[in-house]
């Protein structure tokens, strides 16, 4: 029986880490998923922002998230991974809290870039589950992970678009993401164990520095590769981005109800995939798992886009499948990084990873805003020409360095 319990927690990779923040991030997810995904119709209709202008608000709130990120990594080497992920839920509540009493967009987007700033401390949780298995299970790892982040999170949508469409208010949605934010941040503040280890302070003191970080960001081949493929590949478009609200809404005709039927397809498979890809990862490689993806993800897309004004159905099928192809590398790149950064510095070297590659993606998010002013289509149209190349870039570069190296991006 002992044995029995113990292969499953291997095989899943349900350690102590991995349960906790997969829990808490699913109860906070949970929350703030009943009003996110409809956050952009609430800026539209309530405060009458243009799409552009959105595009603008969204960007300052990536631009927070890459800010926030490599201070975070930066803490989380120096202090502890542990104290930097609880703060980030404490943070989100704050925003959260802030955007239920705003009357007026400026407050409003005050109050959404400080959930952004929440979101980038919150990307050291991949630190601590990455270093919370063995490196031949962190794909699989990441995908137990994400799958209890998003487990529950499907039927929010549902439940915003239901509430929204009795009574047009977002306020108690707000409060209710704020309320399971703090809960969240509590949890994580009582349960995770923290995983920096400080029993040999010589290789803490000789950890690689913010700057030899940065230059190995971009010297090293297989770094520098997967940052600018990850900054440009969703350039323009991806499933949670802002036009995707706008698009289903107003092109696509969809109500509310409807809408949160359309997201609740997005999150739960983004959830239900996530183990079996982290697995596939850990089995095939990092690299390969990747390409799987970006080949379905950049050409299924196209169902969702041409689905025909009010098809539920097709746009569900569409929608589906673009997902299901695009959370496939989501548990390979994280284990991907991990793989490669230094252990005693890898809250940095992730950290600084997520800032560049979200700095670079920026200029997109406006852009988004703009090319779907002109024709809506044109945000997913881009981004799959894009997407193909970034792909072609990323095989291309990789496949010649690790022929020279000798190495894999399979198991290591």
């Amino acid at each position: 029986m002992g044995d029995s319990k113990t292969g499953i927690k291997s095989t899943f990779a349900l350690e102590r880490n991995v349960l906790v923040l997969g829990s808490t991030s699913m109860i906070a997810t949970f929350g703030n998923y009943t009003w996110s995904w409809f956050l952009p119709i609430y800026y539209s209709n309530t405060f009458g922002a243009s799409p552009v202008l959105i595009g603008f608000l969204y960007t300052c709130w990536y631009a927070l998230i890459a800010i926030g990120s490599t201070p975070a990594g930066i803490l989380a080497d120096r202090y502890g991974r542990k104290p930097v992920v609880a703060s980030a839920g404490f943070i989100s509540t704050v925003g959260v809290l802030l955007l239920a009493f705003s009357h007026s967009l400026i407050i409003s987007g005050i109050a959404f870039l400080f959930t952004g700033l929440g979101t980038g401390f919150l990307q050291i949780s991949n630190v601590i589950v990455t270093e919370s298995v063995e490196k031949e299970r962190r794909g699989t790892a990441m995908g137990t992970f994400q799958l209890f982040t998003y487990l529950t999170a499907g039927f929010s949508p549902i439940v915003g678009g239901v509430a929204l469409s009795h009574n047009y208010d977002f306020y108690p949605l707000f409060i209710f993401g704020a309320i399971l934010s703090l809960v969240a941040a509590l949890g994580r503040t009582f349960l995770v164990k923290e995983t920096l280890k400080r029993d040999d302070e010589t290789a803490l003191q000789k950890r690689p520095s913010l700057l030899a970080n940065l230059n190995k960001l971009f010297t090293d081949r297989t770094l520098l590769s997967i940052l600018l493929a990850y900054a440009f590949y969703n350039f323009f478009a991806n499933q949670q981005s802002f036009v995707v609200s706008l698009y289903t809404h107003n092109v696509l005709d969809l109500n509310t109800v409807n809408m949160g039927g359309i997201f609740f397809i997005i999150i739960e498979i983004s959830a239900i995939s996530r183990l079996p890809f982290g697995k596939l990862s850990d089995k095939i490689g990092r690299l390969q798992t990747i390409a799987l993806s970006w080949i379905g993800e950049s050409s299924f897309v196209f169902i969702f886009v041409l689905a025909p004004k009010g098809n539920l159905e097709i746009a569900s099928i569409g929608i589906g499948l673009w997902q299901l192809f695009g959370v496939m590398d989501g548990p390979a790149v994280n284990a991907w990084i991990a793989d490669i950064a230094d252990p005693a510095s890898r809250g940095v070297s992730m950290g600084v990873f997520y800032t560049g590659s979200l700095l670079l993606y920026l200029p997109g998010v406006i852009s988004t805003g703009i090319l779907y002013a002109i024709r809506p289509q044109l945000p997913f149209y881009a981004n799959s020409a894009l997407g193909f190349a970034c792909l072609l870039m990323l095989v291309l570069v990789n496949r010649t360095h690790f022929q020279k190296s000798g190495i894999t991006t399979a198991k290591k």
